[in-house]
């Protein structure tokens, strides 16, 4: 988020705001997939398949996605819908999930 601010608030000739926000960036989002990635295992090996999978798969596609981007591989923009539905399903499977869990401790 620190990085997405820097680089859209930078003026034309701010070329060092530019440069943290890319190293922010470039540091944050190989930690957020990898994040989500063994998350999505840790859930995968307690037999939570559903939400395992809603939490690997996404990031898995965006790897996929970017790497076959820079091998020069264009995408058009129905495309990208199938980078864009799988992470909205992992919105919906988590946040289902963090529904039902508060129902049942609320049921208690």
């Amino acid at each position: 988020m620190l990085g997405t601010l820097l680089f859209t608030t930078a003026g034309t000739n701010d070329i060092g705001r530019e440069l943290t926000a890319l190293l922010i960036l470039a540091l944050a989002i190989p930690l957020i997939i990898l994040g989500l990635v063994g998350w999505g295992t840790g859930y995968l090996r307690a037999d939570s398949t559903r939400l395992g999978a809603a939490l690997t798969v996404p990031p898995v596609l965006a790897v996929a996605y970017i790497g076959l981007s820079i091998a020069g591989i264009d995408f058009s923009p129905v495309g990208r819908l199938l980078l864009i539905i799988p992470t909205s399903g992992m919105a919906l499977v988590v946040g289902y999930d963090l529904w039902t869990d508060n129902t049942i401790a609320n049921d208690r």
